[in-house]
């Protein structure tokens, strides 16, 4: 829990100061919380938990995967590796939706465009909402935590050839043009090389574009690549 309240303070971009005012700890203590020196009682960690704007089970879901004693990689909650093409800077643009367990909770975090997966407190925004599973479609609905006026939904469907990835659309504000947007999105339960191959199938294609002109509606049909 110590690591995870670092990791969201940092991306909600508070001091270790800022966040001991609010809880009405002194720093000392906020930094041994964080290091794992002293145990959190429960008052306390929902004090911390209301401060940073998450469930008190965000605190506890690990973002890290963590090795069972085979050496297999464990997860305590779901990470899902989000992938999507920027054309203006013409790159991958990596991100990761952290949530609970399936049946368990439904309060889902996405650490928006980050530099690597291991650096999820460096994302460019932070966003918290729910998710709902339906037997094909699995929507997001998130909300933007440093500005409020910005809402992102998410919505991916489950590949029958590929069942660990999904592909869909992402839509929300652009906070460069402050217009609405969407993009065409591969949500995996897998790190992705980020190679040609990924690109490709993250652009928008001949047909895509055929699609949206005829239709009058933005349509992303099932992303098939080679991996």
């Amino acid at each position: 829990m110590g690591e995870n309240i670092r990791v969201y303070r940092r991306a909600n971009r508070m001091t270790l100061s800022e966040l001991a005012e609010k809880i009405n700890k002194s720093k000392a203590t906020v930094g041994k919380y964080e290091q794992g020196a002293i145990a959190l009682d429960m008052d306390t960690l929902y004090e911390i938990a209301a401060a940073l704007k998450v469930s008190p089970f965000q605190l506890m879901v690990s973002l890290v995967p963590e090795k069972k004693e085979q050496g297999e990689p464990r997860l305590l909650g779901e990470r899902r590796y989000l992938y999507l093409y920027d054309g203006r800077a013409s790159r991958i643009l990596r991100s990761l939706l952290v949530s609970g367990k399936e049946g368990e909770d439904d309060t889902v975090t996405l650490f928006y465009d980050i530099p690597s997966f291991a650096e999820p407190q460096r994302c460019r925004a932070l966003y918290y909402g729910h998710r709902q599973k339906h037997d094909f479609v699995t929507n997001y609905i998130l909300e933007n935590q440093s500005n409020g006026v910005e809402h992102a939904f998410l919505c991916v469907m489950r590949s029958l050839d590929r069942p660990s990835e999904s592909t869909g659309l992402i839509s929300g504000i652009s906070s460069r043009m402050l217009l609405p947007v969407s993009a065409k999105c591969i949500l995996s339960e897998d790190v992705l090389p980020e190679n040609e191959e990924l690109t490709e199938s993250l652009l928008l294609t001949k047909e895509d574009i055929r699609l949206t002109r005829r239709c009058n509606m933005f349509i992303v049909e099932q992303i098939s690549w080679i991996g």
